[in-house]
């Protein structure tokens, strides 16, 4: 009987190979559940937008030359129910010119949208072919853009009423004059631009990052958080939820001039033009005031406001004040000569003026 033949060792070059071949496969394991749990944050950004209100280059590209092509750069947490995005579509259709509106594909940084925009939507360093972006009026940015100088929102974003906790409540009502208020420890973000202009008038400001900001004021770190008065019906839910000793301040509303502008690419003036004759036939019609007290000044703003009751400190802007000289009285909703020279010094005096009545009983 023949004996069985003994197990042969595998050649060095067969066992090499499968060691290699079983790293191999765990190596593209590895990289698809990489892919997996990646993926979903790349594409998150497009997958909360409803994808009809995005305009991509692609189809920008095929755009008849008489059309608008209209890309808005849009930054995080927007979509096309907010208020730049209806605000464009309003001035657009008003303005007569055919158009086709979408948010941008992507979202970017305001530096990366900026640096496209400069470039034109038909460079290959705009990849998503922006054509329009808002963005706080500056020196910096009229040298780079095509601005539109009518404030989006007639200068309600330099209205602000501040976070604080409710123990800082009656320290705050003693506060009457700008001297008193320097006395008072502000909070802002990290990089926000109204920390110059509390600078320039000699205040304190405690800067911090976006996520502690709420976590200062309730732990009484911070006497007073100002917001503009558009944001504060949106954070609201989030101090309730997360803040649970802090609250709106009833005593003061700090002012100080800052507008928004439309900003498109410097040799884009036919899309300049629509937008600047749009939005002053949307302000006469009065549709412009009707989307400001839709989205902005609403009755959840008039109830928890309090306008007629707050004390009015005025600060300059003079990081923007040469840009916003050049703004037509006529589009500004804030009384910003009567506020700066004074005559306005209480939310009372505020509810007399006809396009803010909606904030006043």
């Amino acid at each position: 009987m023949t004996p069985a033949a003994s197990p042969q060792p595998r050649p060095p070059e067969v066992a090499n190979g499968f060691w290699t071949l079983l790293t191999s496969a765990i190596t593209i394991v590895i990289v698809l559940v990489g892919t997996l749990q990646i993926e979903p944050r790349l594409s998150e950004r497009r997958l909360r937008i409803d994808e009809r209100y995005i305009l991509t280059s692609e189809e920008v590209a095929v755009l008849p030359p008489e059309t608008l092509a209209v890309v808005l750069d849009r930054s995080p947490g927007q979509d096309q129910t907010g208020f730049r995005y209806r605000l464009l579509q309003l001035v657009l259709e008003r303005s007569g010119r055919p158009f086709a509106l979408g948010l941008s594909e992507q979202i970017q940084s305001q530096d990366e949208a900026v640096a496209a925009l400069q470039q034109g939507p038909a460079s290959s360093r705009n990849p998503f072919a922006i054509s329009v972006g808002v963005y706080g009026a500056g020196l910096e940015l009229n040298r780079r853009l095509r601005e539109i100088p009518i404030p989006v929102t007639g200068g309600i974003l330099g209205l602000r009423v501040g976070w604080s906790h409710r123990s800082q409540h009656d320290r705050l009502a003693s506060v009457g004059s700008v001297d008193d208020l320097r006395s008072v420890l502000l909070l802002q973000g990290l990089g926000w631009s109204d920390v110059e202009i509390f600078d320039a008038s000699g205040l304190r400001t405690f800067t911090a990052r976006s996520e502690d900001l709420f976590r200062l004021v309730d732990n009484h770190r911070v006497q007073l958080f100002p917001r503009g008065i558009d944001e504060l019906e949106r954070e609201a839910p989030i101090v309730a939820s997360t803040a649970a000793g802090t609250d709106l301040d009833p005593n003061l509303l700090i002012t100080y001039p800052f507008a928004g502008f439309f900003y498109v690419s410097p040799d884009n003036q036919s899309l300049a033009d629509a937008i600047q004759l749009g939005f002053e036939r949307a302000i006469a019609d009065g549709s412009y005031q009707q989307l400001l007290e839709e989205l902005i000044l609403t009755p959840w703003l008039r109830r928890h406001l309090a306008l007629a009751d707050r004390r009015v400190i005025a600060l300059p802007n003079p990081v923007a004040a040469d840009v916003l000289a050049d703004v037509d009285p006529r589009h500004w909703i804030v009384p910003w000569t009567d506020l700066l020279q004074g005559r306005i010094r209480s939310g009372a005096q505020f509810c007399t003026e006809q396009r803010l009545q909606v904030l006043c009983p």
